[in-house]
């Protein structure tokens, strides 16, 4: 599984989605893992220090830095999403990539939604979602077939309201 869809739930909205990647380690298995590995690491590196090999503890101390950035930066990305919602007139996507926030807003009527071929594959599409040649990539956390499923119901959406 790559990423989760799930309805947003907000009130009063025509339709919402909420996107967001699959992490399978929570932050305190997460916490747990770095901690073990590090005590590991570090049981090792004085091991071969008290043989009398010293140059070893900077290598594990270079060691133990990458794994805690690396951590970090897998946990500050599992907060990552998209919320899309369709309100109105209005179609607004809220994404969040690491620390970087970013919010588009279309005018419902005028909102189209295509499929481009995506690098990851031949049965795979970037879904982007825009008008007036400013178009915003969803779904990139999804799987092929659940970011065409999720690039239908928004089509269905849009076009409901414009057909009353």
């Amino acid at each position: 599984m790559k990423g989760t869809v799930s309805p947003s739930g907000a009130a009063g909205e025509e339709f919402g989605e909420f996107v967001r990647p699959y992490r399978s380690m929570p932050p305190r298995t997460m916490a747990v893992t770095v901690i073990c590995f590090s005590l590991l690491a570090l049981t090792i590196g004085l091991s071969f220090f008290a043989l009398g090999y010293w140059p070893i503890l900077p290598f594990t101390g270079l060691e133990l830095i990458a794994l805690v950035v690396g951590f970090t930066v897998n946990w500050q990305h599992s907060k990552n999403y998209e919320l899309i919602v369709i309100h109105g007139d209005r179609v607004m996507i809220t994404q969040r990539q690491g620390k970087r926030l970013a919010a588009h807003q279309f005018q419902r009527y005028w909102t189209m939604v295509r499929g481009l071929p995506d690098t990851a594959g031949p049965h795979s599409e970037q879904l982007l979602i825009g008008s007036h040649g400013r178009f915003v990539a969803v779904g990139d956390a999804l799987t092929g077939a659940a970011r065409a499923d999720l690039g239908r119901r928004i089509r269905e959406a849009l076009h409901r309201r414009c057909r009353h």
